[in-house]
């Protein structure tokens, strides 16, 4: 079978780098390959690219995060007009490794998509607090494994998983979801948040039993907390 390609005058000049990429699936390269397409003032959010795409919002979602685990997104977080802080998934036509290797870090085409999400935080922003629950003997033990997530190795790094728990991949898992609507600090602090009280207590729940599902017990309290926070955001 052989495919024959008819080129018309209507095209655009694109780096090929990311379409000779390996490690992108068909899909992220054809959303990265549509997006740089795209004229400079079309409307480049989330909610721009549902509007003219056939995939589901979930399945543009997993795309980006495709393209952020490759170095071709990078979320950036900015102060907005009335003094909140917005969300931009900056795109970007070679992954940014090799951007920052140039003498011009804005070197070649970059999209910025605008997902407009607020963050307040008051009920559970408590950094000052943070380092105070990182045991100095645990944290003097700790090995960083490339095998998993940052998140999950603040656990470990933290005290509330041991290095060799086997379950450590249930919340990498949890953490990539959850980071599909959510800012990276925003889970780190509510972690931090989780963590230092559940310590504190000695790995008792509120009701002062022993915490036999650690892994149950930090996934409701995430989403319990995400959702708090998004409450919050609303008001």
């Amino acid at each position: 079978m052989v495919f024959k390609i008819e080129k018309n005058k209507n095209y655009t000049i694109m780096s090929n780098y990311h379409l000779r990429d390996k490690n992108l699936s068909l899909k992220a390269k054809g959303l990265l390959s549509f997006m740089l397409s795209l004229p400079e003032n079309w409307d480049y959010s989330l909610s721009g690219l549902i509007a003219v795409c056939k995939e589901q919002e979930s399945s543009i979602k997993s795309t980006l995060r495709e393209l952020k685990n490759n170095g071709y997104l990078v979320i950036e977080k900015v102060r907005g007009e009335k003094g909140y802080f917005e969300y931009n998934y900056l795109i970007y036509e070679l992954p940014i490794e090799l951007e920052k290797s140039k003498d011009n870090p804005e070197v070649g085409n970059r999209v910025q998509i605008n997902t407009n999400k607020i963050n307040t935080k008051e009920q559970i922003d408590k950094t000052d607090k943070i380092d105070k629950t990182i045991n100095d003997s645990q944290k003097s033990k700790f090995v960083y494994d490339n095998d998993y997530s940052e998140l999950t190795n603040d656990l470990v790094k933290r005290g509330y998983l041991d290095p060799f728990d086997v379950e450590k991949v249930y919340y990498d898992n949890l953490f990539e979801e959850v980071l599909e609507d959510n800012d990276f600090k925003d889970i780190a602090i509510i972690s931090h948040y989780i963590i230092s009280r559940v310590i504190d207590r000695k790995f008792r729940d509120e009701d002062n039993n022993m915490i036999q599902n650690k892994f149950g017990y930090y996934k409701e309290a995430l989403l319990s907390n995400i959702r708090k926070m998004k409450n919050n955001e609303k008001d």
